[in-house]
């Protein structure tokens, strides 16, 4: 029976002739009347909507889609610890005429009755409790029904919610929780964090963001005096930005100004959980520090999950599945890093193809406490290593790794110094030298391929296998080459050649060895001995399908012939190189045989051939900008020769010199020659007060900002100095007519930091709106 088939007042069955009525007589509907009379003034506090004592901030783009959202009978706010959830419950809810009800769920463990008590439901007569709540709902015209942290109970809330939406057609329903209900018909919507200004901003620029205001709210709210200036801006935002733009532990932040500077409150942040207490008194307990609201979350974790959140903590970087799965030691981690991530102690990165998970910082902190009690550091760096040499292992007798290999390890290249540092510790050298192998062959955006140094020379002094050592010491030589050191590059190879030749016999490590030893030969000395070094490597890769080999070995057969005026000779080996290389289907690594066949133009006199080689290699080479100096070399020697744009050729041969110089990557003499002549014909054509501001220019741009100019019409120089390569390359499809989502899904990436990217590089040019950024972009266009 439904609940309308009986009087709401006395529970008596209503006769047919009455269906569709809720009460069998004028002396029940009257009683219920009284009843809702005199129970109005004695309605339950729990009931109304919370009223805020403080200022609501920002989350202007949230509530204007949960605007959207009216016609969705149940939507659930899912987000993180101090995410404002709650909040962004209260400032939506306040917004609606009708009927609306709050129930806080994290004091009590029976929803039902928790339900009841909000909507301020009577008992009927031999009827549930659920029933009854029914029948109050059914009340009303368009009733809003808030349940605030579900994560506890969500199986029951799930249950009632269920129930309540099938009975009372009218009825809206709104969570807040960690994690969706999971049952149909529910709109999730996340809670993330609050809008990030970049590090470098200034106040008006970091004043525009939601989590800086939020910071500067609550600071004056206990420190009048207190404002975000340019003395304390950096500060301000590198707070923000460290705690993940969490509005809690932003606000937990910004009360110790009373005692602390916003730098004090930065160097403390290590010990953020200690810091981070001492919320408003009248605040739920979970609310009064990071830690209880953290671990409100954690405590709620399975025990496969807590462990899991342990084990990943102490990686300390972004991760993906492989890892997570060698981590926490099961064969498909992908069920437990959707529970955490459903959750919402994962967040889900995916950029180019490829999804990546990282826990927030306060998070992570909080979790690898935990995995200090429970002893799992070492259990951790145990399995990281034995994950690297997995991936090392089966390459090591390769010419080169394979580009899956690299890409895998420049992925995680964070983790590749938990490795080194536990091989060292347990003296577990012959894995500690595949972890230095690992380091050799990774690169990021920010730094350059290979080891140190110091770490090359101490692996190579440890015992370990000789087809280790001879890995090892053939990446020593390459270390070596690219500063210079040709003697000791020498040293090194013919040392991997000799124990390749005495043991190992394999084509590819020897191959290997032949080539760096070759072009080593060719600087000290000895060129003939050279080119059979490298006829002698070329033909034990012939008989292999290695065609990546193949395609390094003779590029850097011509780049040598090229450096010893061979480069007729050298032009069929990289024609022949680059054609392999564009067959494979790997534009980063088309990235030094196009160097090499721009430097073949070069030395041809074709100027304009040289100059759309380097701009390609530009192009195809950004996932690793360090990778790039010689490019920007290249082209402004190439400019140099058209005679077309010698200021900027200028800018970006100080700005190569300036890559150089911090990673000591010598050029070679040849190139080096090419390289003093250019700058000598820029002294002779450029004004002195011009010359200057072109080698101003150069020293001023970063790397990446170098690379955009070298592929833009002209440098903007306003204020906030060059957009960056993203930036631009987000403005280039603005001017394409792509909305921000198209371009996200283009770049594997959120339309919100698409927003973000449009928001930065109109700041830093000076325009107003998003049609100039396309006009400007569509400029630009060489």
């Amino acid at each position: 029976m439904t609940a309308t088939a009986a009087c709401v007042t006395c529970g008596d069955p209503l006769p047919e002739a009455v269906a569709g009525r809720r009460y069998c007589s004028n002396a029940c509907r009257q009683r219920a009347y009284r009843e809702r009379s005199s129970a109005r003034d004695d309605s339950p506090p729990d009931s109304a909507l919370p009223a805020p004592l403080d200022t609501f901030v920002g989350r202007r783009e949230e509530l204007a889609s949960l605007a959207r959202t009216e016609t969705r009978r149940l939507v659930s706010l899912v987000g993180p610890a101090g995410a404002g959830k709650t909040r962004l419950a209260v400032q939506h809810a306040g917004r609606r005429a009708d009927q609306t009800w709050w129930a806080a769920l994290a004091p009590v463990s029976d929803v039902v009755q928790a339900v009841y008590t909000a909507v301020g439901a009577h008992p009927l007569p031999h009827r549930s409790v659920l029933d009854a709540v029914i029948a109050e709902v059914e009340r009303h015209r368009r009733p809003l029904l808030v349940l605030d942290n579900c994560e506890h109970l969500l199986a029951d809330v799930a249950d009632v919610v269920s129930e309540l939406l099938a009975c009372c057609p009218r009825l809206r329903v709104l969570t807040t929780s960690r994690e969706p209900l999971r049952i149909a018909g529910e709109q999730v919507f996340a809670v993330g964090e609050l809008e990030l200004p970049p590090a470098e901003a200034d106040v008006a620029e970091a004043l525009r963001h939601d989590a800086v205001v939020l910071f500067r709210d609550r600071a004056v709210s206990v420190d009048r005096s207190f404002e975000v200036d340019a003395t304390n801006v950096a500060d301000v935002v590198a707070v923000c930005r460290s705690l993940d733009g969490m509005p809690l532990a932003i606000e937990l932040a910004a009360r110790r100004t009373t005692v602390l500077s916003p730098a004090d409150i930065l160097a403390r942040l290590g010990d953020r959980l200690a810091l981070l207490t001492g919320g408003p008194r009248a605040a739920d307990d979970r609310h009064r520090t990071l830690r209880t609201a953290i671990g409100w979350s954690y405590d709620l974790l399975s025990e496969e999950e807590q462990a899991a959140s342990r084990r990943l903590a102490v990686l300390g970087v972004p991760f993906d599945l492989g890892v997570a799965s060698a981590v926490c030691g099961v064969p498909d981690a992908l069920e437990l890093l959707t529970g955490l991530e459903q959750k919402s102690l994962l967040v889900v990165e995916r950029a180019g193809g490829h999804t990546t998970f990282r826990q927030l910082e306060s998070v992570r902190l909080y979790c690898h406490e935990r995995a200090v009690a429970y002893a799992d550091i070492s259990l951790v760096a145990d399995r990281v290593v034995e994950w690297v040499c997995s991936v090392v292992e089966p390459e090591i007798s390769s010419f080169f790794p394979s580009p899956s290999v690299v890409l895998r390890l420049d992925r995680n290249a964070g983790l590749l110094e938990l490795a080194v540092k536990r091989t060292a510790e347990t003296r577990d050298w012959p894995r500690h030298a595949l972890t230095i192998v690992a380091t050799a062959w990774t690169s990021t955006p920010r730094g350059p391929r290979g080891a140190p140094t110091e770490l090359l020379h101490q692996a190579l002094s440890r015992p370990m296998p000789q087809v280790y050592r001879s890995v090892l010491a053939v990446l020593a030589a390459m270390h070596h080459r690219v500063r210079g050191g040709w003697h000791v590059t020498r040293r090194f190879a013919e040392e991997s050649l000799a124990i390749e030749r005495a043991e190992a016999r394999r084509p590819g490590t020897t191959a290997r060895a032949l080539e760096v030893l070759a072009s080593a030969e060719a600087h000290t000395g000895d060129p003939e001995r050279a080119w059979r070094l490298f006829d002698e490597a070329a033909a034990l890769l012939h008989e292999s399908d290695d065609k990546l080999a193949r395609a390094i070995l003779l590029n850097s057969y011509g780049w040598t012939l090229v450096q010893n005026g061979f480069a007729d000779r050298a032009a069929p080996l990289v024609g022949e190189a680059l054609t392999l290389t564009r067959l494979i289907g790997l534009p980063h690594m088309l990235n030094p045989v196009l160097h090499t066949a721009g430097a073949i133009a070069l030395a041809r006199g074709n100027h304009a051939e040289a100059v759309d080689l380097f701009r390609e290699s530009l192009e195809v080479g950004a996932e690793h900008p360090v990778d790039q100096y010689y490019d920007l070399e290249g082209l402004a020697l190439g400019l140099i020769g058209m005679g077309s744009d010698d200021e900027r050729a200028l800018s970006l041969l100080v700005s190569a010199a300036a890559v150089r110089t911090r990673y000591d990557f010598r050029a070679e003499p040849y190139w080096q020659a090419l390289l003093d002549e250019a700058r000598a014909v820029c002294r002779e054509r450029i004004a002195a007060g011009r010359l200057r501001a072109a080698e101003s220019t150069g020293e001023r741009m970063s790397f990446t900002q170098a690379i955009s100019y070298a592929l833009t019409a002209q440098p903007h120089t306003g204020d906030d100095g060059l957009i960056s390569a993203r930036e631009l390359h987000v403005a280039t499809l603005v001017a394409e007519g792509l909305t921000n989502r198209q371009i996200g899904q283009r770049l594997g990436i959120s339309p919100h930091t698409v927003a973000r990217h449009v928001t930065h590089a109109r700041s830093k040019l000076g325009l107003r709106s998003r049609s100039q950024l396309a006009v400007w972009a569509g400029r630009q266009t060489p």
